[in-house]
């Protein structure tokens, strides 16, 4: 049986490692992964500049994939990455192909959480450093959507959890270190977002490639969490001292002088309803988050 051609921009990033991983599982499945530097040691990448044209042409060219996930971030420069990076791969994929494009709770920069699929973005304001990223994934999910007919844009916030490659977010893995060493930490009780363990959201991605789902999807789980509630139940879940998590809030007008917004929750219920994926809430990854611990 011919195999489904299945390409994956940014297989060695931390959500792209675990897509990789769950993409392998299945045999009916030519994979191949690609990675802007060196490739880590045992894995089997492409390394390619997606903003480089000939060489990101040449590649789809020569694989011709059937289905394409954009796990692309940049840390400098997301404008240029989406703009000549997603062009580049409009121009050069087959019509037929579908393109899953992995995209952010930032493009919600104002009004407040739970956002629905159907929600206009309002990317983030000028006064917030993070702007021109969200303006970037706005802009890329814009041109998917308006050149790709087979498309699936999926939005997610903050990521957590041990990947395939025995990787923590930083976020947890700050927690971890700082509450194992015995040392307190201030986490903000009214800043709210849609926490989504990596595991989960490759699992869902994956299934996502497979289906004929066609549209805007926001993964995660039913309920939302501050980012003290998000340290308190995942140290609690680690088997570390909770009561080291302190709690401070972030003045309404200071979060509006500075363009925060306080709740940039995703309302997921649709992606509950669709997909076989279970998204566990934070409290729920006790017994695996434990695990991951005494073997990482």
């Amino acid at each position: 049986m011919k195999k489904r051609r299945m390409l994956l921009l940014g297989a060695s990033g931390y959500l792209g490692a675990q897509i990789f991983h769950e993409l392998q599982q299945d045999a009916d499945n030519e994979i191949v992964g690609t990675c802007y530097s060196a490739p880590p040691t045992g894995e089997q990448l492409v390394q390619v500049d997606v903003t480089h044209p000939a060489a990101f042409a040449a590649l789809l060219a020569d694989f011709a994939p059937e289905v394409v996930i954009w796990a692309l971030m940049s840390a400098t420069d997301e404008h240029a990455l989406i703009t000549e990076g997603l062009g580049i791969l409009q121009a050069h994929l087959p019509p037929k192909s579908r393109v899953i494009f992995i995209s952010s709770d930032g493009i919600f920069g104002q009004g407040t959480g739970a956002f629905a699929e159907e929600d206009p973005p309002l990317t983030l304001s000028e006064r917030n450093p993070l702007a021109r990223y969200s303006r970037a994934k706005s802009l890329g999910e814009e041109l998917v959507r308006q050149r790709r007919e087979q498309h699936v844009i999926v939005r997610i916030g903050p990521l957590y959890g041990c990947n395939s490659l025995g990787k923590w977010d930083k976020r947890a893995a700050t927690i971890r270190q700082e509450l194992a060493a015995g040392r307190p930490i201030t986490r903000t009780s009214n800043l709210f977002k849609t926490f989504l363990h990596v595991q989960d959201a490759a699992q869902a991605i994956k299934e996502l490639a497979d289906s004929s789902f066609v549209g805007t999807l926001h993964l995660g789980p039913a309920q939302k969490e501050s980012y003290y509630s998000f340290a308190v139940t995942l140290a609690k879940a680690l088997g570390l001292n909770s009561r080291l998590v302190t709690e401070d809030r972030l003045d309404a007008e200071e979060a509006r002088e500075k363009g925060i917004p306080l709740d940039t929750s995703l309302n997921t219920g649709r992606a509950n309803a669709l997909l076989r994926t279970r998204f566990r809430q934070v409290g729920e990854a006790a017994c695996s988050a434990t695990k991951e611990t005494e073997r990482h």
